[in-house]
């Protein structure tokens, strides 16, 4: 009797399979990888002081669950849109502007760059404005991370209406493995225009998590479509993966390359994503497609279905880099997956990963 005790607070609220929960620790506890779990010996309150704050959480209206939630994703290759109920994606939606050009010459992103970048970022807040959208959230990935000049693109943003969120690569590729991750041993890669993330791990989460300097845009600046030079730089660099990897039982593609080349394969007039969505390519195959590619000159890839304009100059060193990770895992195939960082990404902003 006496003994004042320090009130807990509500670290992250979450709706999950119908249920909400509330995590309530002291102030001196710390959030781990997974939600719920907590590696401190901060005790958790009552039950009823469980249903207590939950009640007046959702009096607060932290959570809604008619809400919607847009999410930018500010990419060196392309601009995304990803449009969520919470629990599902609704649609995606692309604006390629190639934010990275130049930049694996220069060290810098260019003033036309970052301007139709920026305008392509304004344009989708204003969508999910109009769709309804009460949350919306931008990042930006490798491009900006990296560049000379990336705080100019925030600030030419942010004077568009557009607050952007710089991740850090380890968190990129952290983002894409929570996006994809479907179950059992996984690998995510994720190839940019101007970083590759790979991630590994299972149901306890990420156990290895890296970016490397290579990317679609980038081997175009660096190589052009010398695929002898593209195949020497692409083995060099993914040694930075290291060796003694976790191990894995499925490789998962996410970003644009994987789906290109299924969207090719298939000869795909509408990009079709239930088509794409766990789609499998072999490493001959996705080898196969790139030198068809580069067979056509450019000026006449608009003939191969499927292909769309503005991956044309870059799916050839993008595939044979696909070809390096495959062959420094080992492994023979790669599972396509449309859920990817912005899933990801949602899930972190709404405390489901830390």
């Amino acid at each position: 009797m006496g003994e004042k005790k320090r009130e807990g607070k509500v670290e992250t609220a979450i709706f999950s399979g119908g249920y909400l929960f509330v995590m309530i620790i002291d102030g001196h506890d710390r959030r781990s990888d997974a939600v719920g779990k907590y590696r401190t010996a901060t005790k958790i309150r009552s039950l009823c002081v469980y249903a207590a704050r939950a009640l007046a959480v959702c009096a607060r209206g932290i959570y809604n669950e008619s809400m919607k939630y847009g999410v930018i994703d500010i990419g060196s290759n392309s601009v995304r849109l990803m449009v969520s109920d919470g629990t599902k994606t609704l649609y995606k939606r692309v604006n390629t502007t190639r934010l990275s050009e130049g930049l694996g010459l220069t060290g810098k992103l260019t003033e036309a760059a970052m301007s139709r970048t920026a305008d392509a970022a304004a344009e989708f807040v204003r969508a999910a404005e109009e769709d309804g959208c009460g949350e919306i959230y931008a990042f930006a990935t490798e491009a900006v991370r990296s560049a000379s000049n990336g705080g100019e693109f925030v600030s030419m943003a942010a004077a568009r209406g557009v607050t952007v969120d710089v991740v850090r690569g380890e968190t990129e590729a952290k983002l894409g493995f929570y996006g994809a991750y479907s179950g059992g041993r996984q690998a995510v890669l994720d190839i940019g225009g101007a970083s590759t993330e790979l991630a590994i791990g299972g149901e306890d989460g990420m156990e290895y998590g890296k970016s490397l300097h290579i990317g679609s845009v980038r081997i175009k600046d660096l190589c052009g479509e010398d695929t002898d030079k593209i195949r020497a730089f692409a083995a060099k660099t993914v040694e930075g993966y290291g060796d003694g990897l976790p191990p894995f039982d499925k490789l998962i593609s996410i970003g644009g390359t994987g789906s290109t080349l299924v969207s090719v394969r298939e000869r795909m007039k509408v990009y079709d994503t239930s088509r794409v969505h766990g789609a499998v390519l072999r490493r001959e195959e996705i080898e196969k497609l790139a030198e068809d590619i580069h067979a056509v000159p450019l000026n006449e890839r608009g003939a191969i279905d499927g292909l769309p304009e503005k991956r044309r100059d870059v799916i050839v060193g993008a595939a044979l880099l696909m070809c390096a990770v495959m062959d420094r895992l080992g492994s023979k195939e790669i599972v396509v997956s449309e859920s990817d960082n912005q899933e990801g990404y949602l899930r972190y902003r709404l405390g489901l990963i830390k």
